[in-house]
């Protein structure tokens, strides 16, 4: 989206937890500047003065629905306050859903992958494992397939989103050239459909498929996603024998990400820049566990607790927090592959085995259940 001198414009809502009110602003965004000006809209009194924005708000997060973290506030853009941004930006916010059925799960990283390379920015995702007689007969009509197929599979279901120009046209053609269409992913043929399968596959709770045993927790930052590097970095996972069992996103209040990240509060300098970046954008949260084949008991080695080596191998493989160090001495990790910098690093990872359950079940469990899923309400 190019907006050269263009000012995008929105009327934005901030809740003010000591009043308790939900105040509004006139946020104005200027697109070559990269500065940000907001007026109260109620009192008419200017709240911010021109100010450059931190270089993680990206110009593509100005688009309706998303919230912006701005002084400590996690604003939501609400409306479109003028007519000119309306027109320049319904279109390149059009969104639409892809399935995987179980069969396809494997293949999550180089659908997801395909989608971003095209130039489409994952909105929504997870994994759902579908047990209601209604919600399997329902599911199985949307995606013309047999219902055993989503009941008896012991891989879950995955539902994603994307946002971009002319995006249910454009990743249908996708879907329907690619090798994929044939094994079942598929995708909604207009606008209707989506609407359709966005209430039921985005919308609709189902049961988790984390298992809370034997596991990590594997956070993909905003930056990261922003980016469209989602899908590598799934890849990345997968081939070094681990399995994502579990996979959501989710869109952190500044108090999740501070409560999510608080063993680190006087223990890192980066702290609040580490919560900031946590919840300046949506992040895929996993659970990840370690394929049994992969595991050293199963190569002969001394046997040792699975807890403590999936935790301890996953996150050799994520790398030091510190991307330069990664990429001067272990290279191959994600961090050095698609971090940018010691806030910015790609990822969080659990760092002590005491803690992987715990961090997927903040997640999977306490998120979930306190409606903090993003997506698209």
């Amino acid at each position: 989206m190019e907006c050269n001198e263009r000012v995008l414009a929105f009327v934005a809502e901030w809740f003010d937890p000591h009043p308790q009110i939900v105040k509004r602003y006139l946020l104005k965004y200027h697109c070559k500047t990269n500065e940000v000006e907001m007026k109260d809209i109620q009192t008419k009194r200017i709240f911010l003065r021109k100010t450059k924005i931190p270089p993680s708000i990206l110009e593509t997060d100005f688009v309706l629905g998303a919230s912006i973290l701005l002084l400590s506030r996690d604003l939501k853009l609400i409306e479109y306050a003028d007519e000119a941004t309306r027109k320049l930006l319904e279109d390149v916010d059009e969104r639409t859903v892809c399935v995987l059925p179980p069969t396809l799960y494997e293949s999550l990283g180089d659908v997801v992958s395909m989608i971003e390379v095209a130039g489409f920015t994952l909105v929504d995702l997870s994994s759902k494992r579908l047990s209601d007689v209604e919600d399997v007969r329902t599911a199985a009509e949307l995606l013309c397939t047999d219902p055993e197929e989503l009941v008896l599979s012991p891989q879950p279901l995955v539902a994603v989103s994307f946002r971009g120009a002319n995006s249910v046209e454009v990743v249908k053609s996708l879907v329907r050239s690619s090798s994929f269409a044939g094994l079942g992913l598929t995708c909604p043929g207009d606008i209707d459909e989506v609407l359709a399968w966005t209430k039921f596959f985005m919308k609709r709770q189902s049961r988790t498929t984390a298992t809370f045993e034997e596991c990590t927790c594997c956070v993909i930052k905003p930056h990261a996603r922003k980016e469209r590097l989602v899908g590598a970095i799934f890849n990345d996972i997968i081939s070094r024998g681990f399995v994502v069992s579990a996979v959501a996103m989710f869109r952190l209040e500044r108090a999740a990400a501070a409560e999510f990240l608080e063993v680190y509060d006087g223990v890192v300098p980066e702290y609040s820049a580490m919560v900031d970046e946590l919840c300046s954008g949506s992040v895929v949260a996993m659970e990840i566990r370690l394929r049994p084949e992969f595991s050293t008991n199963a190569t002969g080695g001394e046997a040792i607790d699975r807890q403590e080596e999936v935790v301890e191998k996953f996150r050799a493989h994520a790398g030091p927090w510190d991307v330069n160090m990664a990429k001067e001495l272990y290279p191959s990790t994600i961090r050095a592959k698609f971090g940018r910098d010691r806030i910015r690093n790609a990822i969080h990872c659990t760092d002590l085995p005491k803690d992987g359950v715990v961090e997927v079940q903040y997640f999977f469990e306490i998120l979930t259940s306190a409606t903090y899923t993003d997506g698209w309400k």
